[in-house]
């Protein structure tokens, strides 16, 4: 993929191989749902690969070039950062959405930024440390403002009604991307606010979710009277969890600069 990235680094979610070369792109650009990942993997096979194979970081870096110059917006009243999509092609007509999926991109920028090629002092190192910073900002609104203290799915920045966004699919399945993201800050940076918000959103999953000897779903984050939904998602103890207690382990020896990537 690297010989057809496009000029702005960021990638269309379908490729067809199918086809004689070069293989062809399509469909909307996203931090969200089905593209989410491979903008992951980018910084995180540089750093797997003890940061040789430079190929990847300079795709990573061109990719959040293009993210800060195209679908990073803010929102109206208070200026919330968030990720737009793009429909792509020619228009690249952006929607105001943001699925919660997008809110591990405050820890990989952070990461990416504490591990720049340049030193963290540099530009970009720094444009990338404050948008990581503003955007886990905006995730952890997603949940103090909902009336459960839980993110919904996906929200919408329209500005409505004087709110910044509103929920637009307003179901929880207590996905990682939040508290992954306030466990990297404060890993990395040391500052308390992280534990802070993190503990907001475990208190919520304790009067809202927990069920006997598991966690259940909730049905609409808006309503705290509405029954929830008798599911847990394996991710839950594999990755929500998982960072909520690395998020308040004081002995714990994982360090992700030099020693550690979380798949």
């Amino acid at each position: 993929l690297a010989p057809i990235q496009p000029k702005d680094g960021l990638y269309p979610i379908y490729i067809r191989n199918d086809n004689p070369n070069p293989p062809s792109l399509s469909g909307k650009i996203s931090f969200g749902a089905m593209g989410d990942s491979f903008y992951e993997y980018m910084l995180k096979i540089w750093i797997q690969g003890g940061r040789m194979e430079s190929k990847y970081r300079e795709m990573y870096d061109k990719s959040i070039d293009g993210l800060v110059k195209k679908l990073v917006h803010k929102s109206t009243p208070s200026g919330l950062t968030y990720i737009a999509e793009s429909s792509g092609g020619v228009s690249g007509h952006l929607n105001a959405k943001m699925d919660h999926l997008v809110c591990f991109m405050g820890g990989l920028l952070a990461l990416g930024a504490y591990t720049d090629p340049d030193g963290l002092e540099s530009e970009r190192a720094q444009r990338d440390l404050d948008l990581a910073k503003a955007l886990t900002y905006t995730c952890y609104q997603m949940y103090a403002r909902m009336p459960t203290g839980l993110a919904p799915e996906t929200v919408i920045f329209d500005g409505k009604n004087g709110e910044d966004f509103r929920a637009e699919t307003k179901f929880s399945v207590l996905r990682p991307e939040t508290v992954e993201s306030l466990y990297i800050l404060f890993h990395l940076t040391g500052d308390p606010i992280y534990r802070e918000w993190g503990w907001e959103i475990f208190s919520s999953m304790q009067q809202y979710c927990k069920q006997g000897v598991a966690y259940v779903a909730l049905v609409d984050v808006t309503n705290p009277r509405e029954p929830p939904e008798d599911k847990m998602e394996s991710f839950f103890l594999a990755k929500t969890r998982k960072y909520l207690f690395l998020l308040f382990d004081h002995e714990s020896d994982i360090d992700i600069l030099n020693k550690h990537v979380f798949n």
